[in-house]
């Protein structure tokens, strides 16, 4: 380490135990003020949690009963994967704008200058807290906004607002585990995330994730299963990310083994990665290319896909090697996310839904197969066909319950639905639609069999049959549907300049099966030009 290089690090530190004198040198009550401020709770309900709170009452109260009316095997299984849904969007609504955001998470091992690298990346020194001690471990989500704001998200699912001052405070002492007159202080148990709002983030389309390092440093490395704790609580956060940025520091010359490890039997990462090289005025120009080097050849040996790398200085903001990080981000950022929160809980009803359509279609035929023999007299005596006649009239009255049972089955589920609609509404949460694929194509099934044996995902080949622009419509027909696939001529518009280019009459176009409605007995398709 140069001599300048070496006063800074010592002046870092001194900075840093200065902080951490200053506040506990401080006045305890004011601690405990943030403390008691970060475990509190409003004391009413806001209009999301109220359309929540219906939700789950609707959901405990009338879901197994209306199962057990249909006779469904597994609802118990259904049921649990309900509640687990019930408790994703119970997490949604805290940091709603998280939806329809690409999670671009930072990670790395300890002293690996994330949160300096996130500070270079913003333009503003110190805005995330640094340190050469260990800082958080509460996953900090930054986004963009109009005007600053930092709230807390504690573990009985409420939020609080924070200032700067608040979060250097969570970071270099309480989150440590400090000593203040004996009383060990620790809000990494009580706090579950942190959100920034700033209008330093310039990226509409992303949040970007800090998060903690999963190693150790070697002064607290009292055990072999010293760092599992750091290990897995980054492996948590990062798991949660669409993108991930690994940093490394230049001083360890290589990508290291431990890294290695971590992001393959760990977290398991099999997407492209972004590899950062820190650090990178600590060393002079020529060893810091024998490092970017090595680092490439080595990622690419570990078996991982290099989405891009980059030799940098967080300290200078310089690039040396490599590609802008920036560059990331806007790549990144040109990507549109939406949710399938809908599609979730279709997916758990659409299965009650088929397994009643699969036995009630069974006892009509059944009942069909029977009517021939009964009608035959001379095939039965007199008991035996009375007998068959009470065994057909039971059939029909199970037909007759098993279809009101599938009539109340519908009506909960579009009040569900409609709950589900009202708070996504609420929380200003973006679904995909087939139309923001391609064009969408609609499907009226004549019976309910057309929809047996049909996936999601199936690619058919069909034929412009009619362009009816006067009416407004499109129509598609293909092999194996009964009836022609219909496309509002005013999406064809949309998509295209000159849709009649495309569609004309005898044009052949690609089908996929994007979803299919039990209730309504239809199929959307996503439809392009061959």
């Amino acid at each position: 380490m140069g001599q300048n290089t070496f006063a800074q690090h010592m002046a870092e530190t001194k900075q840093e135990a200065n902080v951490v004198s200053d506040i506990t040198a401080g006045n305890l009550e004011k601690r405990f003020d943030l403390l008691s401020k970060l475990i509190s709770s409003p004391q009413r309900l806001t209009d999301d949690e109220a359309i929540f709170q219906q939700l789950v009452k609707l959901i405990r109260s009338d879901f197994l009963r209306l199962c057990a009316n249909i006779g469904i095997p597994g609802e118990s299984a259904l049921y649990n994967d309900l509640l687990i849904l019930l408790g994703d969007l119970r997490d949604l609504m805290e940091f709603p704008y998280l939806a329809n955001k690409n999670i671009l998470a930072v990670g790395g091992g300890f002293s690996s200058g994330k949160s300096r690298f996130i500070n270079s990346i913003l333009g503003i020194d110190q805005f995330l807290p640094e340190s050469n001690l260990p800082t958080t471990a509460i996953p900090t989500y930054l986004t963009t906004s109009d005007k600053e704001m930092i709230r807390a998200l504690n573990s009985f699912n409420r939020l609080q607002e924070l200032d700067h001052n608040e979060l250097q405070s969570i970071s270099h002492v309480f989150n440590t585990g400090q000593n203040v007159k004996d009383i060990k202080i620790s809000f990494c148990h009580i706090l579950k995330q942190i959100e920034i709002q700033t209008p330093h983030f310039k990226w509409s389309n992303i949040a970007l994730l800090d998060t903690p390092g999963y190693s150790k440093p070697s002064a607290e490395e009292d055990g072999a299963d010293a760092g599992n704790t750091d290990a897995e609580k980054a492996r948590e956060h990062l798991s949660l990310a669409d993108h991930l940025i690994w940093v490394i520091s230049v001083h360890d010359g290589t990508f290291q083994q431990s890294d290695i490890v971590f992001l393959q039997e760990k977290l398991q990462w099999d997407r492209p990665v972004y590899v950062l090289i820190n650090r990178c005025d600590d060393k002079p120009k020529s060893q810091v290319e024998q490092v970017f080097a090595r680092v490439e050849e080595d990622v690419q040996n570990a078996g991982f896909k290099l989405a891009g790398i980059s030799a940098y200085s967080a300290a200078k903001k310089n690039v040396y090697f490599g590609n802008d990080p920036k560059s990331w981000f806007t790549e990144i950022d040109g990507k549109r996310k939406l949710t399938h929160w809908r599609g979730r809980f279709k997916a758990i009803f659409d299965k009650i839904i088929r397994s009643n359509a699969e036995a009630e279609s069974q006892l009509k035929i059944l009942n069909n197969g029977l009517k021939p023999i009964f009608m035959k007299d001379d095939l039965l005596n007199p008991e035996q066909k009375n007998a068959l006649q009470e065994t057909m009239r039971g059939m029909e009255r199970k037909c007759k319950e098993q279809a009101e049972a599938k009539r109340q089955f519908i009506i909960f589920n579009e009040k569900v639905e409609n709950l589900v609609e009202k708070l996504l509404k609420q929380i200003n949460v973006q679904e995909e639609t087939p139309s923001d694929i391609g064009i969408m194509g609609v499907y009226r099934a004549r019976t309910s069999n057309e929809l047996h044996g049909r996936n999601k995902g199936e690619a058919f080949t069909g034929v412009v049959k009619r362009l009816l622009k006067a009416s407004g419509f499109c129509y598609i027909e293909c092999n194996g549907f009964a009836d022609l696939i219909r496309i509002k001529y005013s999406d064809l518009v949309a998509h295209y300049t000159e849709p009649d280019k495309y569609f004309s009459v005898g044009k052949t176009v690609l089908l996929k099966l994007y979803d299919i409605d039990l209730k309504k007995e239809t199929m959307t398709f996503t439809i392009s030009p061959e």
